[in-house]
């Protein structure tokens, strides 16, 4: 009877903390990764290797802005290849970038553990970044980014590792660079296609669309750099699914909302440059928050 009812109530845990979740179990694009670099440049030529890490003991949130019983104890690590060629299109720098995130996640209800495991999360691939030059030390570029299901499918984790399906992240970046000042801010929509029904989930869904803002500004002095940087996410449409028999339905309550800023630091060791931030969460709805800590490293080949 006991193996009974703790079957019961691993099944009603895990159901729960799927159902928490909007369609996606992420949002396509881990909002605050491009925070204090200049979104509207691109770099000199030549080859560069960046590492960012995230940290973050989240608390899932409903629609009403409370928090609730859920946790998501996340890591990701995104090394990141990004190859500046030193040629000019349409007048502008021309830049492409590869992006190989993976993460470790765990989630618990209460005091039920839901899942955990280490996986890949869904490749991003940007083909084309674009930077001018304008007067008065601006610059504006415009990116491409394409989101492949190419993750780690843990169809037992309550969260799993990746989304798994397609998406198109178009970008336009815009950097003031001006005497050791670097006030940037980038804006990305994602166009996120349908992932098809496996073993796990008996319905085909669409993520809604999502718009993100991510901005930061921050000075450099000698080696050292001080900031402040920020996001804003918002879901623009609700999540859909599309049952086998090809009924949809919207999940009215299924839009995520997030904000979140905070200080960062850097240092300049010649050439690594090593940056380190922090979010406080402002607010957010069906999604996770909580305190989030940033590193990144950037190392020129």
């Amino acid at each position: 009877m006991k193996k009974i009812l703790s079957a019961v109530i691993a099944v009603g845990a895990v159901t729960v903390a799927g159902q928490a979740l909007a369609a996606e179990n992420w949002t396509t694009r881990l909002p605050g990764v491009t925070e204090g670099l200049a979104s509207g440049a691109v770099p000199p030529a030549g080859l560069y290797f960046v590492n960012e890490t995230f940290i973050s003991p989240t608390r899932w949130y409903g629609a009403d802005g409370k928090s609730t019983s859920t946790h998501v104890d996340a890591f990701v690590d995104v090394p990141i290849l990004e190859w500046a060629p030193g040629i000019k299109l349409l007048g502008a720098d021309y830049a492409a970038a590869v992006a190989l995130p993976f993460d470790y996640n765990s989630t618990s209800v209460g005091s039920f553990n839901a899942g955990s495991g280490t996986g890949m999360y869904d490749s991003l691939v940007m083909p084309g970044i674009l930077s001018w030059s304008l007067p008065a030390d601006f610059h504006v570029a415009a990116q491409l980014g394409i989101w492949t299901p190419d993750g780690t499918n843990n169809k037992t984790m309550a969260v799993r590792n990746s989304n798994r399906y397609w998406a198109v992240e178009p970008g336009v970046g815009v950097s003031w660079l001006h005497d050791g000042w670097n006030a940037s801010v980038l804006f990305t929509y994602d166009f996120n296609f349908e992932k098809s029904a496996d073993a796990a989930n008996l319905k085909n869904y669409q993520s809604g669309d999502q718009f993100i803002a991510e901005y930061s500004i921050n000075k450099t002095i000698g080696k050292w750099s001080f900031g402040l940087g920020g996001y804003g996410l918002k879901q623009v449409e609700s999540d859909q699914t599309t049952s086998l028999t090809g009924v949809s339905s919207k999940k009215g309550s299924s839009a995520v909302t997030k904000y979140a800023m905070g200080p960062m630091a850097g240092y300049n060791f010649g050439p690594v440059i090593v940056q380190a931030y922090y979010h406080q969460n402002l607010m957010t709805k069906n999604y996770v928050g909580g305190d989030e800590f940033w590193t990144r490293v950037l190392i020129p080949f």
